[in-house]
């Protein structure tokens, strides 16, 4: 009884999958508004039915689908945990996946959106509902907690200056990460080595002014 529950469990989550999956592939090619729910559910292989098991509405979909990009994206960029919980390779992690979004010419190659849906549009559609604006809001809360978590860490062990409050050092970790988004939005040119650098020297117990340190 409890494998037949787990796999009914794992195939409602990847029906969930491959509706987020199939709506991201239909804004790339026709925006945000274009897209009907039929396009959407023909594209996953599923029916209306299958549909609002998961999501009550459009709007109810629009959340998930930002939820999953954006969560992609602070993930990639500001990963922690395992083999990332220490500052220095949390940042490291960030600079190599700006790296890995900008090709030679600076032009963006890879992003957490499909090519076609950029970071002002899906701005836009957050703003237009306050459950995405709040959802947004939240996910950004939490990369921040994340962050600060682990620069205090770094403080308690001796190795990030203590003259910062990590919480904000957490925010401005994650207000640079949406400027890159932005960056590349607009075709910006990123230099991300030197981009980790800079916040590493702001950061370092090194650098610090305090006495003693």
């Amino acid at each position: 009884m409890g494998d037949q529950r787990g796999r009914r469990s794992e195939a409602k989550q990847e029906t969930r999958e491959a509706l987020i999956d199939a709506a991201l592939a239909e804004f790339a090619e026709h925006g945000l508004d274009a897209p009907s729910l039929d396009a959407i559910c023909a594209r996953a292989g599923y029916t209306r039915g299958a549909f609002y098991v998961h999501f009550r509405d459009r709007n109810d979909l629009m959340v998930a689908v930002v939820e999953h990009a954006m969560t992609v994206f602070m993930d990639t960029v500001i990963a922690t945990g395992g083999a990332g919980n220490d500052l220095e390779r949390t940042i490291d992690r960030f600079a190599g996946a700006v790296a890995g979004t900008i090709g030679g010419s600076g032009a963006p190659t890879q992003l957490p959106l499909p090519a076609g849906v950029s970071f002002a549009r899906v701005l836009e559609g957050v703003m237009r509902d306050p459950r995405l604006k709040t959802g947004f809001t939240n996910l950004l809360a939490a990369a921040t907690a994340r962050l600060g978590a682990v620069t205090k860490e770094e403080q308690d062990a001796g190795a990030a200056r203590r003259d910062v409050d990590p919480f904000h050092a957490g925010g401005l970790l994650v207000l640079v990460a949406l400027g890159v988004m932005v960056a590349l939005d607009v075709g910006l040119p990123l230099d991300p080595v030197a981009l980790r650098d800079t916040v590493v020297r702001l950061l370092a117990r090194g650098v610090s002014s305090e006495s003693g340190s």
